[in-house]
């Protein structure tokens, strides 16, 4: 299921893998879906980085954590975010 529009803060429409539009979903029947390749884009949704794209480079599974590098960030500066702070993203990057 892919995200098409953000409604309101606690609400979206979806679209399902078969091509139905879901709308009116609440964020509580969502859940974040984390990359399984370290070559695979984030997006940031939760804090001040929020909007921000970049890559995992490391994962701790233990603490639900990531060591992500944001896109357009300088050389070195590495954040650690919650699993529920990033989510798998397929829009276009710079890279493209």
């Amino acid at each position: 299921m892919v995200i098409e529009d953000v409604l309101s803060p606690d609400t979206c429409v979806c679209r399902t893998d078969e091509g139905r539009i879901l709308d009116d979903i609440q964020e509580a029947m969502l859940e974040t879906i984390i990359p399984r390749k370290d070559s695979d884009w984030i997006m940031v949704v939760l804090g001040e980085n929020a909007g921000r794209v970049g890559r995992i480079l490391r994962r701790d599974k233990d603490r639900s954590q990531a060591l992500v590098q944001l896109q357009r960030e300088e050389e070195g500066r590495l954040l650690t975010l919650d699993y529920d702070a990033v989510c798998h993203y397929v829009g276009g990057t710079e890279d493209d």
